[in-house]
């Protein structure tokens, strides 16, 4: 089963609508563990990783391996700083890992769940490792956030057995593309939505 266990890894100096975020996170899982992992990292806390640290060529290249190291070695659910929960998480906690489709295409890794050691996060840590280490000039797996995060999720996570995708609507109401939608009643529009990724792209 997934911990209780909600985290998020930011930089030294975060914005007020990211705090905003967290705060309301915190509110809706009232029984829950809050982790924040924020700048300057102890390397010892993430030995798979930390070695590799000084390839990263943005700050998101580096929360990909962290998040990813949190996960398999703690478990728990986690959040990006522009996800706004709009209801808990726990009904999700029942099974040993989840994500969700931002389309057809993409498996993101702005909302992920797992059970500690679950071996599909083993497998993102692994290749997520080999593509940040890779020679390749390409920017899907050479720079950019798509090195360590949503592409590695999503070459990783469809169609496994172990691992349940949500539709679109249940992680992300509206689409990177939709961004006219952000301030929309996602709640309202879409019950069964558990938070809102406001594609804030921080890294870019």
């Amino acid at each position: 089963m997934i911990p209780r266990r909600l985290f998020r890894t930011v930089p030294a100096e975060t914005t007020d609508e990211a705090e905003r975020f967290w705060r309301i996170a915190q509110d809706v899982h009232p029984d829950w563990d809050a982790v924040t992992y924020r700048d300057p990292l102890d390397p010892f806390l993430f030995p798979q990783t930390a070695a590799h640290w000084a390839r990263c060529q943005n700050g998101a290249q580096l929360a990909g391996l962290v998040r990813l190291e949190a996960l398999w070695t703690h478990g728990g659910v986690y959040i990006d700083a522009d996800v706004e929960c709009l209801r808990p998480f726990s009904p999700l906690c029942a099974l040993r890992g989840f994500a969700g489709y931002e389309d057809p295409d993409v498996v993101p890794d702005a909302v992920l769940g797992f059970e500690a050691q679950h071996p599909a996060v083993g497998e993102c840590l692994k290749l997520a490792l080999e593509r940040l280490t890779s020679d390749s000039a390409d920017w899907r797996t050479g720079s950019g956030a798509w090195a360590t995060g949503p592409g590695v999720t999503t070459a990783v996570l469809p169609g496994r057995v172990d691992v349940l995708l949500l539709p679109p609507g249940a992680l992300y109401p509206y689409h990177y593309t939709e961004k006219k939608r952000r301030h929309a009643d996602h709640r309202a529009e879409q019950p069964w939505t558990f938070c809102a990724h406001h594609w804030a792209g921080s890294w870019l």
